[in-house]
């Protein structure tokens, strides 16, 4: 590609060999190994880091183990539905533009990509934001992980700067049909549970098109789709930053709380795990958001887009059991057994020690989002 793009592109092969020497002897790398490699002899990890050749090795030989891991000790189980919206009309496999319901910082994307691997589908690149980045190790990771690097501050002619790049460089990807690529529907992670496609995502997207709202966005190929926690990741941490906002008006983010949030979404327990890929967005939907007046076709197309994620989003007995805490009712009743509602209550309990007090309403507003 072109070079303009080598700031926010991901690692290439040679990158990646690069990297991954240095993740070798990284204390990240030790932390993953200890949590998830137990059963394996010390330095398993860095040992298989070594011996990477490119980026299809490292997700081959170090993610898919990292992930499957992942999987398998901190879920009740992947599920998956609409693998086959990657079919195109004449069979083959096409590349998308994957507006994705957002909750978690690298598991969301990582589930993806161990999904497509399994089933032959090429890989995503990840568009993710650079605060991810300031930990050289967490930097390597997921720049070798396929990361596109998204600005998230400076000034404004920065910013807008930043934006028309990743613009260019998603449409060039989309529009050469390269690679398909996992974008947030929201700057961010979902934190208080309602997952709503932001206009600005969409601005931002259309920053480096022609003109034409209809041809623009069909050369982005863009597909829907959710991803839906059991339990939700980093649920209370969650529910304490909202709360501090709704409190004072602001939070204050902890220097690396970032890089915590992370490893406590990779360790926490999250129950049952559900994907959905939904279908393609088409041309009639495009041209049924181009009939608004200007400053509303973005609205009527995330509106179209959240029409597709929002049914794809499922819903768990956790979600039932926190709607009917906040209501006093056993509306959802029907929904989830007394065993079901024990384990919740348990699992947030464990969570919210040690928190303040309001901290667990805001949480069973988070599970309950979707139902209020």
């Amino acid at each position: 590609m072109d070079s303009k793009f080598d700031e926010i592109r991901p690692y290439n092969d040679a990158e990646v060999v690069a990297a991954t020497k240095r993740m070798a002897i990284s204390p990240t790398t030790y932390m993953f190994e200890d949590h998830l490699f137990r059963d394996k002899a010390h330095g398993y990890l860095s040992s298989i880091l070594m011996t990477v050749e490119g980026v299809a090795d490292f997700q081959s030989k170090v993610m898919s183990q990292i992930v499957d891991r992942t999987i398998a000790l901190t879920t009740a189980g992947l599920t998956v539905k609409g693998l086959e919206n990657f079919r195109t009309e004449d069979g083959s496999i096409g590349k998308f533009l994957l507006v994705s319901s957002h909750r978690d910082i690298v598991l969301d994307p990582a589930f993806v990509q161990i999904t497509l691997l399994k089933n032959g589908i090429p890989l995503t690149e990840i568009a993710a934001g650079d605060n991810l980045i300031d930990v050289p190790s967490v930097g390597d990771l997921i720049r070798s992980n396929r990361m596109i690097t998204v600005k998230r501050s400076g000034t404004a002619k920065e910013l807008y700067n930043s934006a028309l790049l990743l613009s260019e460089y998603i449409r060039t990807k989309m529009k050469n049909q390269e690679c398909s690529i996992w974008l947030a529907q929201k700057q961010g992670r979902s934190k208080d549970g309602h997952d709503a496609t932001e206009q600005g995502v969409l601005k931002m997207l259309s920053m480096s098109g022609s003109g034409s709202f209809i041809e623009d966005f069909a050369d982005l190929h863009i597909m829907p789709m959710a991803i839906s926690y059991e339990y939700e990741t980093c649920g209370a941490l969650k529910a304490l930053e909202l709360m501090c906002k709704a409190r004072d008006g602001f939070y204050q983010k902890k220097q690396g709380e970032d890089l915590a949030s992370m490893i406590s979404g990779i360790k926490q327990y999250k129950g049952r795990v559900h994907l959905e890929f939904c279908k393609p967005i088409t041309l009639e939907e495009l041209q049924e958001a181009d009939k608004a007046e200007k400053n509303e076709k973005f609205r009527v197309l995330a509106s179209i887009i959240d029409s597709h994620v929002l049914p794809a989003f499922k819903l768990w007995p956790s979600n039932y059991i926190a709607a009917d805490i906040l209501s006093g009712r056993d509306r959802y009743a029907d929904y989830y057994t007394s065993k079901q509602r024990e384990e919740f209550l348990a699992h947030i309990n464990g969570e919210l020690a040690g928190m303040p007090e309001g901290v667990r309403e805001v949480l069973l507003n988070i599970y309950a989002a979707h139902l209020m």
